[in-house]
């Protein structure tokens, strides 16, 4: 039989769940024309303040729709995702921006943001810098892709949906591409039949993530003992000896 929540868990190429009783939906309406006021680069409202971050050239990555459910769970905290290296902080790659499409309030859960945790070393959880914009619908909430957030619980009697749009920087053509959380690898066509024991967790996920970034430390300091050796490597001249 199938273990349909950790179906949900792992992701449907149109459908994910997010945490029980939310769900995340990919929706092909958005690349009809009607609504190129929400996904193209010109149009879109907010993306004056996203250029202002990540610089002219910018691509929309990812865009769908969060659905909260009346009755789900508080989402586990987490970042989207993580930093492009462990060495230093850099400037935002790429950018989120959720678009509430009902008036906010604290019963329908919105979303609570731990400021100040796209630092490099800062993301763990801090409730003295916890801020949760309840805005009214339209309003859009921009933030760093690394920003450590969640979902609250929906003790409401309605639905709380969110439009989003990821934004990356383009550089000679290339952008960021976040592979763990979009990863159509990962991702089954809704009604297959899937083998649980292939599928990853949030967890599971997580410690990917971790994998990678140590990946990334380990592949980073290789490459400085590397260049520290062909310094040391290279002859050092000798000053004349002064004539008699």
């Amino acid at each position: 039989a199938r273990d349909l929540h950790r179906e949900l868990q792992d992701g449907f190429d149109v459908l994910r769940e997010r945490g029980r009783g939310r769900f995340d939906m990919e929706l092909p309406a958005f690349d009809e024309p009607e609504f190129s006021f929400l996904t193209d680069l010109k149009k879109a409202p907010w993306m004056p303040v996203v250029r202002s971050i990540l610089g002219k050239d910018v691509v929309l990555i990812h865009k769908g729709i969060f659905l909260a459910f009346p009755g789900a769970e508080t989402q586990a905290y987490h970042q989207d995702g993580v930093h492009l290296t462990s060495q230093t902080q850099r400037d935002a790659h790429a950018i989120n921006v959720f678009v509430p499409l009902v008036d906010l309030t604290m019963k329908h859960g919105p979303t609570e943001f731990c400021l100040g945790t796209h630092i490099l070393n800062k993301e763990e959880y801090d409730a003295n810098f916890v801020e949760t914009p309840v805005v009214s619908a339209g309003t859009p909430i921009i933030f760093d892709y690394r920003l450590g957030h969640n979902g609250l619980a929906n003790k409401s009697g309605s639905c709380r949906p969110v439009l989003y749009c990821t934004y990356a920087c383009e550089n000679n053509g290339k952008e960021f591409r976040d592979s763990v959380n979009f990863s159509r690898k990962r991702y089954h066509r809704i009604g297959d039949l899937i083998n649980s024991r292939t599928i990853l967790s949030r967890q599971d996920r997580a410690e990917k993530r971790k994998r990678a970034m140590e990946q990334i430390a380990s592949e980073e300091e290789e490459a400085a003992l590397r260049e520290a050796i062909q310094q040391s490597s290279q002859p050092v001249e000798s000053a004349a000896s002064p004539s008699a």
